[in-house]
């Protein structure tokens, strides 16, 4: 390879990579489950058609805390079994499709739990409806902090909803979430987490090939003008 073929090779490929950009938007949301937020986000601007889009990912971090789970035995028999705690979340939208390649959802349910086992044992005389922590047949598990996420690229055909000069919608819908395998005879309270996170937009785009082609003669340009 000449150097000249060398040095134009060389333009090209900076052009390429430096023409490759993303653009990132993030929205926080947070609360006490049971909640439904609903987070605005900007369109591509594709310029008129001077940039195309390469990719769209969309990233979803659910974080929850605190929070109090009472198990208490009121069967004759002792009980035990595996527990989970704290919370679950999803994200839909009326204003565009939140589709993967497969035309699943492009994220999963998230879900941020504090887990553990319990042995609980037979009734010791308290009633119904009280609720009773108090070993031996019953206990307090504390939420610890937790997290969730999942991410995924919306489809390539449905592109075309993301663009424009305008804005869409994606709810986030927070649920607080126990579960104790519904072994019989225990009842249960719930003093609920404490929910927060994030929902990520990211555009991958390049210029369109005739902006791209422009941007290569102007760098051969700049070559001539220097070897004269």
């Amino acid at each position: 390879m000449t150097k000249g073929l060398a040095a134009i090779v060389a333009v090209l490929i900076g052009v390429s990579i430096a023409s490759a950009s993303s653009i990132v938007q993030t929205e926080n949301f947070n609360g006490t489950p049971n909640f439904l937020r609903t987070l605005t986000f900007d369109k591509f601007d594709d310029q008129g058609g001077a940039l195309t889009l390469q990719s769209i990912s969309v990233s979803v971090l659910l974080n929850v805390q605190g929070g109090l789970l009472i198990l208490d035995n009121d069967g004759e028999n002792p009980a035990s079994g595996s527990y989970e705690f704290g919370g679950k979340g999803d994200i839909s939208s009326t204003d565009v499709s939140l589709l993967n390649s497969l035309f699943q959802p492009v994220t999963a349910e998230v879900e941020a739990l504090t887990t553990g086992s319990f042995s609980l044992g037979a009734n010791v005389g308290d009633g119904a409806n009280d609720f009773d922590p108090s070993a031996p047949d019953g206990m307090q598990i504390s939420g610890t902090t937790q997290s969730d996420s999942d991410s995924g690229f919306i489809a390539s055909a449905l592109f075309s909803q993301y663009i424009g000069l305008s804005t869409f919608d994606i709810d986030v819908s927070v649920d607080q979430w126990s579960d104790f395998g519904g072994v019989s005879g225990i009842e249960w309270a719930v003093t609920p987490v404490t929910a927060s996170g994030t929902v990520t937009i990211v555009y991958n785009y390049v210029p369109e090939p005739a902006t791209l082609g422009l941007l290569s003669i102007g760098g051969l340009a700049v070559l001539r003008r220097r070897r004269k």
